[in-house]
């Protein structure tokens, strides 16, 4: 089989370059085109082992190791061990993911049958492909994740106290609530009603509390006054509000991540 030296290079040169900024999203950290070009340079230098027999020994599982790790401590050059095994684990991954992806799409197209000895040439527009598909989903799940991270900062748990009974519940801190009872100007806690579905709260005395959404629409909301909210902001600091706590019969997190609403005013 015929192989032209240079493009084999700059086609691992292109594949590391990728695969070590995919990396360094991942890690959150940020690179620079020279810090991430050097090393996938000397990772492309290195597939030129496959091509004479006289040197296969440093294609072994253990010079490649050496080479992911060297690569990832080129780029990031820090000296903390598990961060090292860490950027190198998910280097490696990513890397297999885009040689099984690669192979998957040759064969769908092909339909070869695969053995230890057979060598897979694919088709640049498989590999760029690959990496396109690999890159839109990595990058959907980091955002999904950023996502979830940032919602769980406004997410509290608070314990509603009474007489004869408390509810914890974790509350999603709703910036964008400004809702109080007009007569004690107390902030308002909207919870879903299943909490309390082994409470008695005909006994309560209720507020109609007015609200208006953006769209226009308007109507009122019935609120008891507990004896207290206990909120905890972290562990060393906890909190005790005033509120008035209205009841809703609708699911107000799609996922169930929160079973109720904080108004801004409590914290």
């Amino acid at each position: 089989m015929e192989v032209y030296l240079d493009v084999l290079i700059l086609e691992n040169l292109v594949v590391n370059f990728f695969l070590l900024v995919l990396t360094a999203n991942t890690l959150k950290i940020k690179v620079y085109f020279k810090s991430v070009f050097l090393p996938a340079l000397a990772g492309a230098c290195y597939c030129i082992v496959l091509l004479f027999p006289s040197l296969r020994f440093f294609n072994s599982i253990i010079f490649k190791l050496i080479v992911s790790l060297l690569m990832t401590f080129w780029v990031f050059k820090k000296k903390n061990l598990i961060f090292l095994i860490k950027s190198t684990f998910i280097y490696i991954m990513y890397s297999m993911l885009l040689a099984g992806l690669c192979i998957f799409l040759d064969i769908s197209k092909n339909g070869v049958s695969l053995n230890p000895y057979t060598t897979v040439k694919f088709s640049y527009k498989y590999l760029f492909l690959a990496i396109i598909i690999i890159y839109l989903t990595i990058n959907r799940i980091m955002i999904y994740i950023d996502d979830r991270k940032t919602m769980n900062k406004y997410i509290y748990d608070i314990e509603i106290l009474d007489n004869n009974w408390n509810k914890t519940i974790r509350a999603f801190l709703d910036t964008g609530n400004e809702l109080r009872e007009p007569v004690t100007n107390l902030p308002v806690i909207i919870v879903e009603e299943k909490n309390f579905s082994d409470v008695n709260l005909k006994e309560k005395d209720f507020y109609k509390i007015p609200y208006k959404v953006v769209n226009g629409d308007t109507g009122l909301l019935n609120g008891f006054k507990p004896l207290g909210v206990k909120i905890v902001l972290d562990k060393n600091n906890i909190q005790f509000r005033e509120a008035i706590v209205c009841i809703c019969k609708d699911r107000l997190s799609s996922t169930g991540d929160y079973d109720g609403l904080l108004s801004r005013g409590l914290i």
